[in-house]
């Protein structure tokens, strides 16, 4: 992270759950490393909260928030970028569904316009934060997707603009002409999570913490679960790095479990609650990337259970849950 002292940082989504922990991992290099900081700009549509939640480096004008949209021309245009993240994107499928052609646009139009203000700007690297969403359901009988697997999203339902508008803007970026590199986000486990979005581990913690017990549908499916400091310290990898590919999936070998396994994990947490399985509801299908070229780079230190767990305790002692977890050594 030396290479980032005194350095220029656009960061598009810092204040959505990925964009949260590159921002802090910034602010701890800075505090701590003793160099020239990192000048972090971050456009966001909630500049007072971002404003408010790092009062103290936009006073030392180490973040200087951008108020409006992310698809900014006007006042970011013309300035030097020495690294671009452009992470910003509708992610909730909940929300996504309400307008999926809103959302396919939103997403395309932003990165077109982060890729603009790079060029004009020719910084060091670009990171374009992707999703395993662009290949598409998994076959059922292909064990892991790797990154040259060519499938892709059913463009004949409404709801894979998600995964589309990724495709999309990841071939926007390859077609910058900049040094770019992407990142293939699978599932992902962090205190940061918002625990009112419509993603499976958020979903079971709610109601582990309202009812008392957990309830799956097709829980047979299969996800990669990264711990989100491990994702954060991948990601800077990718930024600051050479390395030997331009894509890679992100996950964790040691997160890979099914929606039942995760429910059975949270119920043990908690202290042994009730879990129902239920086989109504369409059927899951895995979602599960081949991690090769990622391991070659950076192994995920946190597991699955691990990984649960100081999301769960550190929701209770924010009190954005009420029913306590056990601690580490019960």
């Amino acid at each position: 992270m030396r290479k980032l002292s005194g350095s220029q940082l656009l960061l598009t989504g810092g204040s959505g759950f990925v964009g949260r922990y590159l921002v802090e991992s910034v602010i701890r290099f800075n505090e701590l490393s003793g160099m020239a900081p990192c000048i972090l700009t971050i456009p966001s549509r909630q500049p007072d909260l971002l404003m408010s939640r790092y009062r103290r480096q936009v006073d030392a004008h180490e973040i200087v928030v951008v108020a409006g949209s992310e698809v900014l021309t006007s006042s970011l245009q013309g300035r030097h970028w020495d690294y671009v993240i452009h992470g910003a994107a509708p992610t909730d499928p909940a929300r996504i569904s309400m307008d999926p052609g809103r959302a396919y646009r939103e997403s395309v139009g932003m990165t077109a316009s982060v890729v603009d203000i790079a060029r004009a700007s020719d910084p060091g690297r670009v990171l374009f934060i992707s999703s395993g969403a662009v290949y598409g359901d998994q076959p059922a009988d292909l064990a892991a997707l790797p990154e040259t697997y060519q499938g892709a999203p059913d463009i004949s339902t409404p709801r894979s603009a998600y995964g589309e508008a990724k495709r999309s803007s990841e071939l926007l970026v390859r077609l910058s002409g900049l040094d770019y590199r992407i990142a293939r986000v699978f599932s992902l486990v962090g205190p940061y999570q918002d625990l009112g979005s419509s993603f499976a581990v958020p979903d079971l913690i709610r109601q582990a913490d309202g009812n008392g017990r957990l309830r799956t549908t097709g829980g047979g499916a299969r996800r990669s679960y990264c711990y989100a400091t491990d994702l954060a310290v991948f990601l800077i990898n990718l930024l600051l790095s050479e390395t030997p590919y331009d894509v890679f999936n992100v996950g964790c070998r040691e997160g890979t479990a099914s929606i039942d396994e995760v429910a059975d994990l949270l119920a043990s947490i908690f202290g042994g609650l009730e879990v129902e399985r239920s086989a109504h509801g369409d059927p899951a299908r895995n979602y599960v990337p081949d991690l090769g070229r990622m391991y070659e780079v950076y192994a995920p230190r946190v597991g699955l259970r691990e990984a649960l767990a100081r999301t769960c305790q550190s929701l209770y002692a924010r009190g954005l849950i009420q029913r306590q977890p056990l601690s580490r050594d019960q």
